[in-house]
């Protein structure tokens, strides 16, 4: 059960830069060839739904910081490191 919650971890992750990765090619394709971007479409929503788009900036931040900085024990923690 552990390897498979391991690979559906691995398999969401790899989605998700795959998703970011097309918005990017995108966003640069619509700002070269003079077509409405991404963020013509964002912005109206964030202005319309600042709350929401608050408590979505917070969510996605906690996830990128529990995520990038790791644990806080365990074999790369400077903590646990021997003397």
């Amino acid at each position: 059960m552990r390897i498979t919650i391991g690979n559906l971890f691995s398999w969401l992750v790899t989605a998700l830069f795959g998703v970011i990765f097309v918005a990017l090619v995108f966003e640069s394709w619509a700002l070269l060839t003079n077509h409405e971007p991404i963020t013509d479409y964002v912005r109206p929503a964030v202005h319309a739904y600042p709350g929401w788009a608050f408590v979505t900036a917070m969510a996605i931040g906690i996830l990128l910081g529990h995520f990038l900085w790791g644990p806080a024990r365990g074999r790369t923690s400077p903590v646990d490191a021997p003397q």
